[in-house]
C-alpha cells in the first residue's frame, strides 16, 4: 500500500510543477492498479524463473496525449519505479530494465485507457527503447505546456532581403519623387490599400518563435499522428478505469463490457480437453509462444486469433495485433491462416502473407509475437 501512496504522490507532484494548473485526465492509482494486475497475469516461469513482463503500453485518447506529452517522460518513469518495487516484493525478475510508454487509441475518449503488459525477448525491448527515445525527444517543445515546461531561446531576427518585383519598383518610384496612381476605394468608405511586401523566408526556428511568442497561449496543443502507429483502435477499457463524471453520451462499445476483459489461460491443456469434449472428432492444431512458451490450441474447423475475446479464439495480449487479426482454418487435411486485412499483416517464416497453408515448424508473427505452428496428430 505504501508503495501505491508514493506512486501517487510523485505523479501528483508532477502534475503540481506543470503551469496553469495542470490536472491529471484520469485516475493514475487505477492505472497503477491496472498495470499490477496485468503484470501478475503475465509473468510466466521460465528456466526456473518467475519472469515478468518487461513492457507496459497504456493507450490513451489523442486529447489526453496531447494534454499529457510534455509529461511523458517524468510519468513512464514513475510507471517503470512502481512496477519494479511490486516485482521485488514478489521476487519477481525481468529480462532488462522495464518500458512503459504511452499510445493513442483513437477510439478512445478523454479520461479512458487501457494497460497492456507484454513479455518480449531482450533485444525487441532494447529497440522498442531507442524508438521510445526518440519519440520523447522529438516531442520536446511541441505545444501545450511543453514551452512553458522547457521554454527555447526565441531566434535573432534573420536580414532582411532587398525588395524585388514591385516592391522594388515603389521604392524606386518614391526615391524618385514618383507617386503611384491612386487606387479607386471598394467601399464606401475610402480605405488605404496596404503595400504587399515580399514574404520573409519562412524557417522552422521562425514558426516555433512565432507560436511561442504569439500563439502559444491560445493554439491547442496538437496530438502527435506518429504516436498512434502501431496502435490498433480497441475497444478494451476496464468499466472501474473510467472516472466517477456524467459523460454527455455512452460509449459505443462493440462487445458487451463482461466480454471485453481478456484474461489469459491459466492451464491450456485444460482448455483444449474442454473444447475437445464439446466437439470430439474436431481436428486441433498447437501454437507456442516462443516469448512466453505458452502453448494455445487451433480446433478445426476455424480458430480465430485476435485481441478480443470469441468462441474457442485465441487471444494475444498485445496492442500491435488486431481484434480480429486472423483465422486458422482446416480443409480436412491441411491447416491454413488467413488474414483478416489487419492492421499490421501476418507474417510466415518472416514472408508477408494474405492466406497459405501451414507446415509444421513454420514461424508465424502477429505484432510482436512469434508463434510456432504444430499440427496436432494425437
Amino acid at each position: 500500500m505504501n508503495l501505491l501512496k508514493t506512486f501517487e504522490s510523485r505523479v501528483g507532484d508532477a502534475f503540481g510543477a506543470a503551469p496553469q494548473g495542470y490536472t491529471q485526465p484520469f485516475s493514475f492509482k487505477k492505472l497503477a492498479k491496472r498495470a499490477t494486475r496485468e503484470m501478475e497475469n503475465e509473468t510466466f516461469e521460465i528456466d526456473g524463473i518467475n519472469t515478468a513482463p518487461a513492457l507496459y503500453t497504456i493507450l490513451v485518447s489523442a486529447a489526453d496525449d496531447a494534454a499529457m506529452r510534455p509529461l511523458y517522460a517524468q510519468l513512464t518513469a514513475e510507471i517503470v519505479a512502481f512496477v519494479e518495487a511490486q516485482a521485488q516484493t514478489k521476487g519477481y525478475v525481468f529480462v532488462g530494465k522495464p518500458l512503459a510508454r504511452f499510445m493513442i487509441d483513437p477510439s478512445l475518449k478523454s479520461g479512458r485507457f487501457a494497460v497492456f503488459a507484454e513479455n518480449v525477448d531482450a533485444n525487441t525491448l532494447a529497440r522498442l527503447r531507442a524508438e521510445e527515445d526518440a519519440f520523447l525527444s522529438s516531442s520536446i517543445g511541441l505545444g501545450g505546456a511543453a514551452n512553458q515546461l522547457s521554454p527555447t531561446p526565441e531566434p535573432a531576427p534573420e536580414p532582411k532581403r532587398p525588395a524585388r518585383g514591385r516592391a522594388a519598383r515603389r521604392e524606386r518610384n518614391a526615391r524618385r519623387g514618383v507617386q503611384p496612381a491612386p487606387m479607386p476605394a471598394p467601399a464606401p468608405a475610402p480605405v488605404q490599400p496596404a503595400v504587399p511586401q515580399d514574404p520573409e523566408p519562412i524557417t522552422r526556428d521562425s514558426i516555433d518563435g512565432l507560436m511561442h511568442e504569439e500563439f502559444a497561449p491560445s493554439v491547442e496543443p496538437i496530438a502527435d499522428a506518429s504516436a498512434g502507429l502501431n496502435v490498433i483502435p480497441t475497444d478494451f477499457v476496464h468499466p472501474e478505469d473510467v472516472p466517477a463524471r456524467p459523460a454527455p453520451e455512452p460509449a459505443a462499445e462493440e462487445v458487451p463490457v463482461t466480454q471485453r476483459r481478456n484474461v489469459p489461460l491459466v492451464n491450456p491443456q485444460r482448455n483444449a480437453t474442454v473444447a475437445q469434449a464439446q466437439e470430439p472428432d474436431a481436428a486441433t492444431c498447437l501454437l507456442i509462444n516462443h516469448q512466453t512458451g505458452r502453448t494455445y490450441t487451433g480446433i478445426a474447423p476455424t480458430t480465430m486469433i485476435g485481441r478480443e475475446r470469441t468462441p474457442h479464439g485465441i487471444v494475444l495480449h498485445d496492442p500491435n495485433v488486431s481484434r480480429h487479426h486472423a483465422e486458422l482454418s482446416y480443409d480436412g487435411r491441411q491447416w491454413h491462416i488467413t488474414d483478416l486485412n489487419s492492421t499490421n499483416g501476418t507474417m510466415v517464416n518472416d514472408a508477408e502473407v494474405s492466406s497459405c497453408t501451414l507446415a509444421d515448424g513454420d514461424l508465424i508473427t502477429l505484432g510482436l509475437v512469434n508463434l510456432e505452428f504444430r499440427e496436432n496428430h494425437a
